[in-house]
């Protein structure tokens, strides 16, 4: 252990003695509506739709892998000593803990900061460990992840959860070396909000003897999950909701927080959606990456200001580590003719743009779809100009960008009337991204299969004109809504707001189609839409939308049957 760390954890366990922690008060007391005494809710408690309250028992020998964390309070507070509840999460470091986020709301201090795994109030006895039997673990400087829609002037509900990375105890043990491994974080689908035999673990104020109960859990809103259980008062907020509990560890589905920061009454608890968002952040923790900045204010994806000017999108696989780890990049046309590359990070996020041309006759460019029609590598970006021009870039990257093209076709008046165009895996008997798909102003729809660098072959009319649906297609792209299929599919965004995939559109046309948004929907209002595979080398069904005011949104894993919760990327 390094002599830095060592007296970080020295200070804690000066400051943070057994009386300071003893009298250390929840630090949710302030804005929460739960009790903070051990008399059961009053005839003012709401009833809702749930399984009846389990009865909690204490556990005064405590929980190895759940503890207080102790945050001191710098702001003048009269009660200084705060705590809430917490758990070790298993990871590569051994270090991470996590609670909820809003015990850490609007507080970037991490001076006496520490997590005490294990904690029993009044345990020591002669022969046996103290209050704190795995000693005090003190939270690393600028080691706190708290994601960035929490940090809000409107704290996003879904993703009320932190992850501390700790310091070595007195001792030198890293927190899993010293309570064995952390609990395992679990993923959470929205299908799958109520759970079997879910066992909830926090630490109520006044004498902070862990409570314990197992009940079954149901879904709220949705998004949260609920459990019954008494006795769950203030300082309880963080704990965690465990399943396959074995009295040290479980499967970490949860922790006390989200809807109403965690429930007003002590016999209702809820937990933000365990999905992609949590272990999104928990990567970030897992790697040391930083924290995300403050929405809108300088982050990878610029602000809403910025936003407001681009024109066009499309996604493919064009950065070298996006082709490595077969993730989708988005590439955006500005109005001053500036094209940009955001290479996907895998993790639904975007790295720091890449400038592949700036130049005023990019203007002019008013579509582009990306495929992969020469079969080398990176995708090929793939323009229709205004004057009707058709040009393909070859092997679009960070280092080549845009200069190797090949002109399809010379200035005509047939394709100025191209109004959407699509590249995909639509069925013309191929393995690459090499058909198009291409609708007109008048309503024809038409195919062309195995697009290469010498031009477009075989065409297929799917669509005749005069037709009157077609000119309501604002935006088209290939994706991949259902799984374990061979071909991608066709997705649309019409301009009265309905969202639709179409399958087979090679064989079947238009037969085959999911309707994800009814007509009239906000998506109406949408700028621009396309898909790519954003969350690693899955299906490419993630949905990036602009919308008015330059708010960016991403809509991770939508099926065929539905668009998933947005997750905002660019606030307005």
């Amino acid at each position: 252990m390094h002599e830095e760390q060592a007296e970080k954890a020295r200070e804690a366990q000066r400051y943070w003695t057994p009386e300071r922690i003893r009298a250390a008060v929840p630090v949710d007391a302030s804005h929460s509506g739960k009790a903070d005494t051990q008399s059961p809710p009053g005839p003012g408690s709401r009833r809702k739709r749930s399984l009846a309250n389990e009865p909690s028992r204490q556990v005064p020998e405590g929980i190895a892998t759940v503890g207080v964390f102790l945050i001191r309070a710098t702001d003048g507070s009269a009660t200084p000593d705060q705590f809430c509840t917490a758990s070790a999460v298993a990871s590569p470091s051994k270090s991470l803990v996590i609670t909820a986020a809003h015990c850490l709301k609007g507080d970037r201090r991490h001076r006496d900061f520490a997590f005490v795994p294990g904690y029993r109030t009044g345990a020591s006895t002669a022969g046996q460990a103290g209050e704190a039997p795995y000693g005090i673990f003190p939270v690393q400087e600028d080691k706190i992840w708290v994601d960035s829609r929490y940090r809000a002037s409107t704290p996003d509900d879904d993703v009320d959860f932190a992850f501390l990375n700790v310091g070595p105890n007195t001792r030198g043990q890293l927190l899993e070396d010293a309570v064995g491994r952390g609990n395992e974080l679990t993923s959470v689908s929205t299908a799958k909000l109520a759970r079997k035999a879910v066992s909830l673990v926090g630490y109520p104020g006044g004498q902070k003897t862990p409570l314990q109960c197992t009940n079954d859990t149901t879904a709220f809103q949705d998004r949260f999950m609920e459990i019954k259980c008494d006795g769950f008062r203030t300082g309880v907020s963080g704990g965690p909701f465990l399943e396959n509990f074995d009295g040290r560890r479980g499967d970490l589905v949860g922790v006390i927080g989200g809807y109403k920061t965690g429930g007003l009454f002590d016999h209702a608890s809820y937990t933000s959606q365990f999905d992609e968002d949590v272990f999104r952040l928990y990567r970030q923790a897992a790697t040391g990456k930083p924290s995300e900045p403050e929405p809108g204010t300088g982050t990878s994806m610029g602000t809403a200001g910025t936003w407001t000017h681009a024109r066009a999108m499309t996604t493919g696989r064009f950065h070298t580590s996006s082709v490595r780890n077969n993730v989708s990049d988005l590439i955006v046309r500005w109005s001053d003719g500036e094209l940009s590359l955001y290479p996907g990070d895998g993790a639904y996020g975007f790295g720091k743009d890449i400038q592949l041309v700036k130049d005023k006759a990019w203007q002019q460019a008013a579509v582009i779809t990306a495929g992969d029609f020469t079969g080398d590598a990176s995708d090929d970006l793939l323009v229709r100009w205004t004057d009707g021009r058709l040009t393909l870039f070859k092997d679009v990257n960070e280092t080549k960008k845009l200069t190797d093209k090949v002109e399809l076709k010379g200035p005509n008046d047939t394709w100025t009337h191209a109004s959407t165009m699509a590249a995909g895996r639509f069925g013309g008997g191929n393995t690459r991204s090499d058909d198009l798909m291409v609708t007109w102003t008048d309503g024809e729809v038409t195919l062309y299969t195995n697009v290469d660098a010498k031009g477009l072959h075989a065409e297929r009319q799917l669509v005749k004109p005069p037709d009157t649906t077609w000119p309501h297609a604002r935006d088209v792209s290939a994706g991949d809504f259902r799984p374990g299929t061979g071909d991608q599919d066709l997705f649309v965004r019409w301009s009265d707001g309905e969202v639709t995939a179409y399958e087979n559109i090679a064989t079947e046309v238009f037969g085959h189609e999911h309707r994800l948004m009814p007509a009239k929907s906000p998506w109406r209002d949408a700028l621009l839409t396309t898909v790519g595979a954003f969350g690693g080398p899955t299906r490419q069904n993630d949905l990036v939308a602009l919308w008015p005011g330059g708010k960016l949104t991403l809509h991770p894993d939508t099926t065929s049957t539905s668009v998933a919760a947005e997750r905002v990327l660019v606030s307005p």
